[in-house]
């Protein structure tokens, strides 16, 4: 099986210290594939709060970010081009939605400030709103980021269970399409979960499944891999945890999307994890009922 990786990537981008590394990683997971970027801003005449003080941005400002980062993925030998797209403050992840489905955007790439989750609750967070809105994999970049992998890319695959195992996976192959990747499988066992008064335990063998079916897709791939099933209380800090010890370029997690409200009140190890991790997460492809 051949890995061939993402081949449109949306790089949604508003001139921030985050957008500017989610661009290096977008050129990243472009270089390695071979893909197209589509560099997409969204452009509103709302007056906002930028750099300390209230502003309206204006048309050729817009075009002047979009040309610039253009030619800062094309600099780093990366396919690209751009386009603005018209938006209010509230509506900006549909617009990005919208732009990532005109291009056939299989990957989302965006930068996130890290909020925390009150402040992600009431400031409405873009990347927490564009997660709730598409379905196709959005990877999330907080922090700073390293130069683009040589020798391949450290991934690491977290993965639950059930039904999100196969596409999780398969965003762990496009991420590993960098010759000489790896990639960790993580699996943090549930060992007991109320749930209306009645307990559950994971058992061993639906461990052990859960890991081989994700090995055995990556060995089809041609893609060196390992797995691991440490126990913790709280599963986003052992997945942060691990992805630090083991120095991963990416965290590849499963597709649950849940919104802001839903996310604060079941703990969603997404939502958690995109604010105690400095590691780029790649959110799957959402399973669809």
């Amino acid at each position: 099986m051949k890995n061939e990786g993402f081949r449109r990537i949306l790089l949604a981008t508003d001139g921030s210290a985050q957008s500017e590394n989610a661009a290096l990683v977008a050129a990243s997971f472009a270089h390695s594939s071979g893909a197209s970027v589509r560099v997409a801003h969204v452009w509103n005449l709302e007056v906002h709060h930028r750099h300390g003080v209230w502003d309206v941005e204006t048309r050729r400002e817009a075009e002047e970010l979009i040309t610039n980062t253009v030619k800062r993925l094309r600099a780093l030998g990366a396919e690209a081009d751009g386009a603005i797209s018209r938006s209010d403050n509230a509506h900006v992840a549909s617009a990005i939605a919208e732009a990532a489905a005109h291009f056939g955007a299989d990957l989302i790439v965006l930068g996130s400030r890290g909020l925390s989750n009150w402040q992600s609750l009431v400031q409405h967070s873009v990347s927490h709103r564009v997660l709730s809105t598409v379905d196709c994999p959005v990877l999330v970049v907080s922090g700073q980021t390293r130069p683009a992998a040589v020798g391949g890319r450290r991934v690491l695959l977290a993965i639950a269970g059930g039904d999100d195992v196969v596409p999780a996976t398969r965003a762990a192959i496009a991420a590993a399409s960098e010759p000489g990747s790896k990639v960790l499988v993580l699996h943090v066992p549930v060992d007991v979960f109320g749930v209306q008064g009645f307990a559950y335990v994971e058992r061993d063998e639906d461990i052990r499944w859960t890991l081989d079916s994700a090995l055995q897709m990556l060995k089809e791939a041609g893609i060196s891999a390992e797995s691991m099933a440490p126990h913790a209380e709280s599963v986003a800090r052992a997945v942060a945890d691990v992805a630090a010890g083991w120095d991963a370029d990416v965290i590849v997690i499963e597709s649950a999307r849940m919104g802001d409200i839903g996310s604060m009140l079941f703990a969603s190890v997404t939502h958690d994890l995109l604010h105690i991790s400095k590691t780029p997460v790649l959110v799957a492809q959402r399973v669809k009922a």
